[in-house]
C-alpha cells in the first residue's frame, strides 16, 4: 500500500507537467542521462512483463523524471516512456489519469515526421482505448480512423487485423448514433473476414454488431438475415475447432 501511495504521488508530479514536458531546465546533460532512461525504462518493462504493476509505474516514473529535464534533446525517449507509463494505468483501470499522458504522446509523435507507423499506430489507438473506457465515444471516433489509415498500409487491406479495428470504429459510430457509418464500417469488416477460408467468432460478431445498426435503421429483414448469417459462422467456427488438429 505504501509503494502505491507513493507511485500515486509521483504520477500526479508526471500530470502536472505532462502538458509540456519538454521544458528544458539549465545546465549540460550529463553523458549518462541517456543510459539511466534506458535502465529504467527497460526495467518497467521487465516489471510490467511480471504483472508488477505498481513497480512498472515507479520505474517508468523515474525514466521520465530523468529524461524530462532535456526532453527537448530527446522527445522521443520522453514520448516512449510517457506512452508506456499510460499502458501501465490503462492495466490498473486508472483510464482517467492515462488520459492526458497519452494524449502528449500523440500530439509529440503526430508532429514528428520520423515518428514509425507501428509507434503511431500504438499511440492513437491506446488514446482511442482511454476514451471509449471514458465514455468519449465521440474522441474516440476519429482516433481510430488516422489509426486504420496506418494500419491498412502497413499489414494490407485484407488483413483480419485491421478488420478488428474497423470493427471497434464500428461500434463506435453505433454507440454515438453514426448508424449509416457504423454499418458501412461493419460491412467492410465483414469483407475482410469473409475473405478468409475458415469463418471465425470475430466475423460472427461483425454480423451481430450490423445486424443491431440495421434495426437502428429500419431495415429488419437485413438484420435478421445478418443474425442468422451470425448463427451459421458460429456453428461452421465451433465445428472446424472439433477437428483441428492438436498442436504438438
Amino acid at each position: 500500500m505504501k509503494t502505491h501511495l507513493v507511485n500515486v504521488v509521483g504520477v500526479l508530479v508526471l500530470f502536472a507537467t505532462a502538458s509540456n514536458p519538454l521544458r528544458a531546465e539549465d545546465g549540460t546533460e550529463p553523458p549518462n542521462v541517456v543510459g539511466d532512461w534506458a535502465y529504467y525504462n527497460d526495467m518497467g518493462w521487465a516489471a510490467f512483463s511480471r504483472g508488477e504493476l505498481d513497480i512498472a509505474e515507479f520505474r517508468f516514473g523515474k525514466a521520465i523524471e530523468t529524461i524530462r529535464p532535456y526532453a527537448k534533446a530527446h522527445p522521443r525517449l520522453a514520448a516512449r516512456s510517457y506512452h508506456d507509463l499510460s499502458r501501465v494505468l490503462c492495466a490498473q483501470n486508472r483510464f482517467a489519469e492515462a488520459r492526458p499522458l497519452a494524449k502528449w504522446v500523440v500530439e509529440v509523435r503526430g508532429l514528428d515526421p520520423k515518428t514509425r507507423d507501428d509507434a503511431m499506430f500504438d499511440s492513437l489507438y491506446l488514446l482511442a482505448v482511454i476514451e471509449r473506457e471514458l465514455h468519449h465515444d465521440a474522441e474516440a471516433a476519429p482516433l481510430l480512423v488516422r489509426a486504420i489509415a496506418i494500419e491498412g498500409k502497413n499489414v494490407g487491406l485484407a488483413d483480419p487485423r485491421l478488420a478488428l479495428t474497423i470493427k471497434e470504429l464500428a461500434d463506435v459510430e453505433a454507440k454515438i448514433g453514426s448508424y449509416t457509418e457504423a454499418d458501412a464500417n461493419y460491412r467492410r469488416a465483414i469483407r475482410i473476414h469473409e475473405y478468409s477460408e475458415t469463418p471465425t467468432a470475430d466475423l460472427a460478431d461483425a454480423l451481430v454488431g450490423r445486424a443491431a445498426v440495421l434495426d437502428k435503421l429500419g431495415r429488419e429483414i437485413e438484420a435478421r438475415a445478418a443474425e442468422a448469417r451470425a448463427r451459421e459462422v458460429r456453428e461452421q467456427a465451433a465445428a472446424a475447432a472439433k477437428v483441428r488438429p492438436a498442436a504438438r
